[in-house]
């Protein structure tokens, strides 16, 4: 199958570029996981004791403190004011089109017929059919 026909513009990226890219993904998973951590913790805690599941499941909850108010609604203010002052960023205007992909491109990617996936853009009901692979073998609009 044609690579083309899934948009990748990653290339089209500087170095310096894929690598802030990168690191901030990277930064924000690490986050994601200092965030479960405490819970990590208590959930190891309680398999140390060998209780059962629903006795364990309630001691990990009460555990974990819930958000009060006040932080949540400043998480709330200050995300809406990240959001605005990311509005005030200058835009970067298209500096080249992107290629884009014709019938006969999808066509030859699936190796359908383009007849087939014009009936099948038309329809508003639309049935693929694959095979063992995973190739699709049919497409059959329906009424």
């Amino acid at each position: 199958m044609n690579a083309r026909v899934i948009i990748n513009a990653r290339r089209q990226l500087d170095w310096k570029r894929r690598v802030f890219s990168d690191v901030v993904t990277a930064g924000l998973w690490i986050g994601w996981i200092f965030l479960w951590l405490p819970v990590y913790r208590r959930l190891h805690q309680v398999i140390g004791l060998h209780l059962n599941f629903d006795l364990a499941a309630h001691e990990v909850l009460e555990a974990v403190a819930p958000i009060s108010y006040l932080h949540s609604i400043v998480a709330l203010i200050g995300t809406c004011v990240l959001l605005l002052l990311w509005t005030l960023l200058p835009r970067r205007t298209v500096t080249h089109a992107h290629a884009t992909e014709t019938l006969a491109d999808y066509a030859s990617a699936f190796a359908l017929d383009a007849e087939l996936i014009a009936r099948g853009r038309r329809g508003r009901i639309v049935t693929v059919h694959h095979d063992a692979e995973g190739r699709i073998r049919a497409i059959e609009p329906r009424a």
